[in-house]
């Protein structure tokens, strides 16, 4: 069995996850026997690299902030040939586990998402986006806590984006918790954030996402256009100044959501104060205690103690109690490990323009092309497949002369010639003129896991 790495004060109690890109261990901090999570770049992967430039982006983004409603990062550090972080273990599970047994009472919902506001709120004063609210990022601990986790894809104003090959995508596992701006290609806006809030509330109130469909593309449709289904048919007996609250939240323009995090917070201290929420820790305890996930009895001790806590729970458990960090981290792993199949993939295309020339898909002198197509379309670009719409990834393509031509399996072509200027986006929005009934199978294919580059939403951009 090989030996465990080493990293400077800290001893390597289990590894989670080792790959190419990333790997994350439980440790003990040494002296003081403190339990974290080390999230490392792979060991080939070099401190130069745009991956590493990734996670040293996200120690950056951590350092910022300082909130007990956010995972604290403890140190990181940069050596020659390694770079890691070292991050607050929380000992209990991602909301995402918690759902999967179960949808959480209105008191215990409501206390998740306020504390969630909390973390937002802090964020976005430092200037900051988490861009990827969705419950595998959200934890609770045994003792009732809520922590806001993975800020690897967070757009931030006082630091440059990030680096072009992960900028969007580093965790993109499709669109279900995005706002339609974020679909779209947007520029990052903290009103975003609080779009998916809302979808996580709404899950957890009803069990199902509001904008729920058989495939992403649909999904994302559905974001777009649609009004989520009416809450009240799901959950009888609640209250209509939740639903109103969930309601504005999923507002499909921003200016029409609340205003910033700051106000959402008010609204939901109002709600909690008319569910009888008078200890956030506790409603959240209850809602573990109902779905098997902490004793009855401990939660009311914890109740009645200074910080919670199960006093018969061990105190050093990796297990199952480090899953909901080690699962948030390990998505930046799967999204670098796409980003890497998925340029495999591009590279070795077999399509050419003027017959022999490969398409440059990282070029030198890079220009932008995004694509948005009705209902949906396969993009081939100089002769090349590059992507499938409805998402508005921005396509790196060199300065120049490209041809562009749309395909639906029930619609005629539609070709574009666009120019590309270095630095510049090109947006093209097109409807594809629908012959008739779709024939069976014409759905839209799972879109590519391929992360955009930077945003830009005018027809052309600085």
């Amino acid at each position: 069995m090989a030996e465990p790495p080493r990293f400077d004060g800290c001893e390597v109690v289990e590894t989670i996850h080792t790959g190419a890109i990333s790997e994350l261990y439980s440790a003990l901090q040494r002296p003081l026997g403190r339990p974290v999570l080390i999230k490392a770049i792979g060991a080939s992967i070099l401190p130069s690299s745009p991956f590493a430039a990734t996670l040293e982006r996200e120690a950056r983004l951590l350092a910022e902030l300082d909130h007990p409603n956010i995972v604290q990062l403890y140190d990181f550090v940069r050596r020659d040939d390694r770079m890691w972080m070292v991050l607050e273990h929380v000992a209990g599970w991602s909301l995402a586990e918690v759902l999967a047994r179960g949808r959480l009472a209105p008191a215990a919902a409501v206390a998740v998402t306020l504390e969630v506001a909390h973390a937002l709120r802090h964020a976005h004063e430092k200037g900051i986006s988490h861009r990827d609210v969705q419950p595998r990022n959200i934890l609770l601990s045994r003792r009732g806590d809520v922590k806001l986790t993975n800020f690897s894809v967070a757009s931030a104003e006082r630091l440059d984006t990030a680096p072009e090959l992960l900028d969007g995508g580093g965790a993109y596992v499709g669109p279900s918790y995005m706002a339609p701006e974020q679909i779209l290609g947007e520029p990052p806006d903290p009103r975003s954030d609080l779009f998916s809030l809302g979808v996580v509330l709404y899950e957890m109130l009803s069990g199902e996402r509001p904008f729920k469909a058989a495939d992403e593309h649909n999904e994302a449709l559905r974001i777009r256009s649609e009004p989520p289904p009416p809450l009240a048919r799901r959950v009888p007996g609640l209250g209509p100044g939740l639903e109103r609250l969930i309601l504005r939240c999923l507002e499909k323009m921003p200016s029409d959501r609340y205003e910033d995090a700051n106000q959402l917070v008010e609204a939901l201290e109002a709600q909690a104060r008319e569910l009888g929420v008078t200890d956030t820790k506790r409603a959240v305890r209850s809602a573990l205690a109902s779905l098997g996930l902490v004793p009855e009895e401990a939660r009311d001790r914890a109740a009645t103690r200074l910080g919670g806590g199960d006093s018969r729970a061990r105190p050093w458990s990796f297990g199952r109690a480090s899953l909901g960090v080690a699962v948030a981290a390990i998505f930046l792993v799967g999204g670098m490990a796409a980003i890497q199949a998925a340029t495999g993939r591009e590279a070795t295309s077999s399509g050419t323009r003027g017959g022999s020339a490969r398409l440059e898909l990282v070029p030198e002198n890079v220009g932008y092309l995004r694509v948005v197509a009705d209902p949906w379309a396969h993009v081939i670009v100089d002769g090349q497949h590059v992507d499938t719409t409805p998402f508005a990834r921005a396509i790196p393509l060199a300065s120049g002369t490209h041809y562009v031509r749309l395909e639906h399996p029930n619609a005629p072509p539609e070709r574009r010639t666009v120019e590309l200027l270095p630095g510049k986006t090109v947006l093209l929005d097109v409807t594809m003129k629908l012959t008739g009934a779709a024939p069976e199978g014409s759905a839209a294919p799972e879109a590519s896991a391929a992360p955009p580059a930077p945003s830009a939403s005018a027809a052309a951009l600085p």
